[in-house]
């Protein structure tokens, strides 16, 4: 009972303890880990069908503006995909790039927030034989929680859309995620 209380003490603690470091002029550094279920209907995926992947998005932003912030996400995924009708795996690689605006919709004093985000992603999906070349549309929302002045735990659902060039038709992903930022303060001048 005693190791019952003592850490609901200092979780109690370390939540009042905590704000966040959504001001203007701060950084972001972090990333998550999603994992997603996409329903593939393009026409280079043949007979309709679904995948479950893993992903890493690490990313780095600035605040220009409280509450804003800015920057670059990149996306890294390996997936084995047990095609329709086959017995064999097909293996593919993904990279991508691009911009993200994050806004965050409480005070930036609170210790628990929610954040919402949009990013485009450019990248490459290298199959077993071929490379092409693909857009990525990804809106994000969820909460985060400040464990204290510098560290974020975030838990995100988020909507994306690829395009792949040269294909009729696009896929569309719902992802679960969960993530950690740092917040980097910058020192007063």
């Amino acid at each position: 009972m005693k190791k019952v209380l003592t850490s609901i003490s200092l979780t109690i603690f370390f939540l009042n303890c905590a704000k966040s470091q959504i001001t203007k002029h701060n950084w972001l550094l972090g990333g998550n880990i999603n994992y997603s279920s996409t329903n593939f209907n393009s026409e280079n995926f043949g007979v309709p069908h679904n995948l479950n992947t893993l992903q890493i998005n690490p990313n780095i932003g600035y605040f220009p503006l409280d509450k804003f912030a800015t920057g670059i996400k990149i996306g890294i995924e390996k997936i084995n995909v047990k095609e329709p009708g086959t017995s064999g795996y097909n293996r593919y690689t993904n990279l991508n790039l691009g911009p993200f605006v994050r806004y965050y919709l409480l005070k930036p004093i609170n210790n628990i927030n929610i954040l919402t985000e949009g990013a485009y992603l450019y990248g490459f999906e290298k199959g077993n034989s071929e490379k092409i070349s693909k857009s990525t549309f990804l809106i994000s929302a969820g909460p985060v929680v400040y464990f204290n002045t510098v560290v974020g735990m975030e838990f995100l659902v988020s909507y994306s859309t690829q395009k792949f060039s040269g294909i009729k038709g696009n896929n569309n992903t719902i992802k679960f995620g969960i993530g950690l930022q740092v917040h980097l303060e910058k020192e007063e001048e």
